[in-house]
């Protein structure tokens, strides 16, 4: 049974992110992005199975503050083709701590028909490797309202 409102936590995830390219004199880096989702969540909000995350993420710096990047990838949750996925995004800083974005992204779930959704949030820097986000974001062909807290940890090689 669904409800046309639901409440609670979504599936935990565990992910990494790998630093492919680098090139300061183009502003330009591409990373691989990866998640193992846990099936944690609520009765409404879980996957119900183990899945992946995969996406490599591309960016450039136009600026100091102001950036954008884009995304391409490809997720599995245990049935199915898969999902293709995508997102195109402008960030922009608002103090050395605080940034604001703008997302529109969505997917193709097995191939077929786009899932088209737009979200926004703000950043702040804790510490140069600890940030907080906050994101809301909506769906545009099909319902969907979300909002979400997140906390990012950059664990730098020696």
């Amino acid at each position: 049974m669904t409800t046309d409102n639901t409440f609670g936590a979504s599936d935990l995830e565990v992910g990494v992110k790998i630093q492919i390219l680098r090139k300061e004199d183009i502003n330009m880096e591409i990373a691989f992005v990866s998640h193992l989702i846990l099936p944690t969540g609520s009765e409404y909000l879980t996957i119900g199975t183990f899945g992946i995350i995969n996406k490599i993420a591309v960016s450039h710096s136009i600026n100091d503050f102001l950036g954008f990047g884009y995304n391409l990838g490809y997720n599995y949750f245990g049935k199915g083709k898969g999902i293709a996925t995508y997102s195109f995004a402008l960030g922009v800083g608002i103090t050395e701590k605080i940034g604001m974005y703008i997302e529109p992204y969505g997917d193709i779930p097995d191939f077929t028909d786009p899932v088209l959704n737009i979200d926004s949030g703000i950043t702040y820097l804790i510490k140069e490797n600890l940030q907080l986000d906050f994101s809301f974001g909506t769906g545009l062909n099909h319902k969907m309202y979300y909002y979400s807290v997140g906390c990012s940890w950059n664990i730098r090689k020696r």
